[in-house]
Formats: structure tokens, C-alpha cells, sequence
């Protein structure tokens, strides 16, 4: 791949990249093509964003603490909702998400597992996996511990642009 800005050669590597543009502070891929020029410039190949997006929400989905506003935020928009319209969708109000979404107000475990809920049946999720997530993941949640959790994203199984090199 030629760089965009000296038009030099870059090289690449497969790498961890902390995934900050999904709007999460706790994303990282693995196996990422990053490349990189001599004048600087980095690019990083992020394949099929609506796919990752939606891996990024099952794994989110699957957590075992309560949501917080950053993800209850990210589900929101990967559902392509407003916070309007899955206010009308919910019954719940909208000030109420908007406190959520902000961290000024907790969720609580009822709102957090119907949300999953609305999530995990807006993606076309099967039945028998919804049941199995709901039996095996949800009866674990618990409000979240001080620490955040990182949740790392596996691509392999995603499309790849070119053959890397993996980094050590």
C-alpha cells in the first residue's frame, strides 16, 4: 500500500488496536492490519464496520456488570435508534436514558436486561442463542466492579486485505 502523503511504500503488521472510534474507551481488536510510513502516517484496516459493530455489541451483551452510559449509548446507535425513539419503544423516558447515557444515572437490572433484550432481538439474534445468553449470562450480572472491563474483539474471521506480518 502507498502512502497517501509521500507516496512511499508502507509496511504493515498485524497488531492489537485500541478501537476508540466505536465511541467505547474499552475496545480493543486483535489481529489488526496497521500500517505504517517512514514520514509517519498510519493507517489501520478495519474491516466490514457494521459486522464488527455488531460483534462488538454481543460481547457487550454478554458482560456480567451492569451496562454503563457509554455502552447503553453505543447499543442505542447500533440499533440505529434515537434515544427518542427507543424512549417511545421502551416506555421508558427520555430524560431517563439521556441520565443513563451520561453516567449521571445508574441503570437498573430490570432496564439493563430488557435493553439486552431489545438488543440482542433488534439484531435477528436466533431464538435458541438468546435463550442461551439469557440462562447462562444473565442471572450473573451485578453492578460493575470499579474496574473497567476490556473487551477484546478477535477479526480473524472477518475479511483481510493483505497478507501481514504479525507483530511481536
Amino acid at each position: 500500500m502507498k502512502c497517501p502523503i509521500c507516496n512511499s511504500e508502507m509496511t504493515c503488521k498485524k497488531s492489537t488496536y485500541h478501537y476508540q472510534e466505536s465511541g467505547l474507551d474499552n475496545i480493543y481488536l486483535s489481529d489488526v492490519e496497521i500500517y505504517n510510513c517512514a514520514c509517519g502516517e498510519e493507517f489501520v484496516s478495519i474491516p466490514a464496520g457494521a459486522d464488527l459493530h455488531t460483534l462488538i455489541g454481543l460481547d457487550i451483551v454478554k458482560k456480567n456488570a451492569l451496562l454503563n452510559g457509554k455502552e447503553i449509548r453505543f447499543l442505542r446507535k447500533n440499533m440505529g435508534l434515537t434515544a427518542k425513539k427507543l424512549s417511545e419503544y421502551t416506555g421508558i423516558n427520555n430524560a431517563t436514558i439521556s441520565r443513563w447515557e451520561n453516567g449521571t444515572q445508574s441503570i437498573s437490572k430490570p432496564h439493563d436486561l430488557y435493553l439486552r433484550l431489545l438488543y440482542l432481538t433488534n439484531k435477528g439474534i436466533p431464538h435458541d442463542t438468546i435463550r442461551h445468553l439469557i440462562e447462562d449470562n444473565f442471572p450473573n450480572v451485578k453492578p460493575e466492579a470499579k474496574n473497567t472491563i476490556k473487551h477484546t474483539i478477535s477479526i480473524q474471521s472477518m475479511p483481510q486485505t493483505e497478507n501481514c506480518q504479525i507483530a511481536s
